[in-house]
């Protein structure tokens, strides 16, 4: 078996955006899932995991591209695993064309957690060495990381109470629900002319059913088209996910 496995897809009518792309919520939750079963199929998924009482956690996602799958195009999504920390494990992602050109390309920073302690594992202690038969050490993150997210002046852009809809299995606001709110930021005419290429994501904490999340937005003086958020709760102003989408 390949330590590099490639998932093929569609982009159904229900998939796209505004625009006829793929949507940015659609790809991010397929990307998630070819992760979940590339890890699988190299023992180290999620049923692997639950029965030694741990779950892998989503720290990090960059998703950057250069062209979208539209309206009926198939496509393929990569992916592997090149480096294993003490705490912490890379997974990195390209977005094909049939042909094997890339749209683009997404790296992510993963934990694992014991769901007894509700803390990190030392990945070096699981069983028969955990995954690292699995890696592919040559192959890197074929794009630049998550630069520095700061707000200096933040605005109050948007309220939103979690709900139905944006839980996952486990009861937590899912991943990807936080990028789709923050895209809900963006002109829909404006999306066309000046598309988001690159979101970056940062998960801090979760939120669950109830919570009232404050988007708070502010501009990268560095950079005009990149722009910076934050995620709280509005009970405690705690932070939930930091995040920066940079427009064309």
């Amino acid at each position: 078996m390949s330590n590099i496995s490639q998932y093929n897809y569609v982009v159904e009518p229900f998939s796209e955006d505004y625009c006829g792309n793929l949507a940015w919520g659609t790809l991010g939750n397929m990307i998630l899932r070819c992760a979940s079963m590339h890890a699988g199929e190299h023992g180290f998924g999620y049923p692997q995991m639950i029965a030694i009482h741990h779950v892998w956690v989503l720290s990090r996602l960059v998703i950057e591209l250069d062209s979208f799958p539209r309206t009926d195009e198939h496509f393929g999504i990569t992916t592997w695993v090149d480096r294993l920390y003490r705490q912490f494990t890379d997974r990195h992602f390209s977005i094909v064309r049939p042909d094997g050109t890339p749209y683009g390309h997404a790296t992510s920073i993963w934990a694992l957690i014991d769901t007894t302690t509700r803390m990190p594992t030392d990945l070096s202690q699981l069983p028969d060495g955990g995954f690292s038969g699995a890696l592919v050490p040559d192959k890197s993150a074929p794009i630049a990381p998550m630069g520095r997210i700061r707000l200096k002046n933040p605005i109050l852009v948007q309220t939103h109470r979690a709900a139905y809809s944006d839980l996952d299995i486990n009861g937590h606001v899912n991943s990807i629900r936080y990028m789709e709110l923050l895209l809900n930021h963006f002109i829909p005419e404006e999306m066309k002319v000046h598309p988001v290429y690159r979101i970056e994501m940062a998960y801090c904490l979760e939120s669950y059913c109830g919570d009232v999340l404050q988007i708070w937005h502010d501009a990268d003086p560095s950079d005009p088209n990149r722009h910076l958020f934050e995620i709280r709760k509005e009970t405690d102003g705690s932070v939930i996910v930091k995040a920066a989408l940079l427009q064309r």
